[in-house]
């Protein structure tokens, strides 16, 4: 799979952003299949590009900061984890609000971080006490939608949201070719 990555790379000239999604996608694609160490080198590749070309407060440079947090988190490195989603959580209320659902989604996720850590530092305090390891697994999975949707954004798909494709099912067919609503194109992030 590395190999793979290196000669299209290799191939097609040095592209950084679409390197980028390229890291991502195997990012995810690992994470999906539980190799989260290696999910998380590939996340933070596509991160550090990001970085350079969008700047450290684009939405793409936040999207990819949740991807790496949530890797570090089935890892257990619930601090390092928290660092990587409060500036996720930082980006996106400054772009949506702090009432938008990316915006109180990434703040949820930051506080089943934070609750985690705390769990374990207790655990580590007292460990010449406790010999049992309290159950650090990390459980929380992205749902289908959500991944779906970051794929289509990194990729730069365009996707409709499940209340314009029942608007465009209810359309004949006739109207529906002509439609040219741009706000179909357009993906939330988380």
């Amino acid at each position: 799979q590395w190999y793979q990555r290196r000669v299209s790379i290799t191939a097609g000239g040095n592209k950084p952003l679409e390197q980028a999604a390229f890291d991502i996608n195997i990012g995810m694609m690992l994470h999906t299949k539980g190799d989260t160490k290696n999910s998380q080198r590939f996340l933070e590749s596509a991160l550090r590009l990001h970085k350079k070309f969008h700047g450290s407060n684009s939405v793409q440079v936040a999207m990819c900061n949740i991807l790496v947090a949530r890797a570090l988190a089935h890892n257990a490195d619930f601090r390092e984890a928290m660092k990587y989603q409060k500036h996720a959580l930082e980006v996106y209320a400054e772009k949506y609000g702090e009432n938008d659902k990316r915006t109180r989604e990434c703040s949820a996720f930051l506080s089943t971080l934070t609750q985690k850590a705390v769990e374990l530092q207790k655990w580590l305090q007292n460990s010449n006490k406790e010999k049992v390891l309290p159950n650090m697994a990390f459980s929380e999975v992205l749902q289908d939608a959500t991944i779906t949707e970051m794929l289509a954004t990194v990729n730069g798909l365009p996707a409709s949201t499940p209340s314009k494709e029942k608007k465009a099912e209810a359309q004949p067919d006739d109207k529906k070719e002509k439609s040219t609503d741009c706000d179909s194109a357009l993906i939330p992030l988380l």
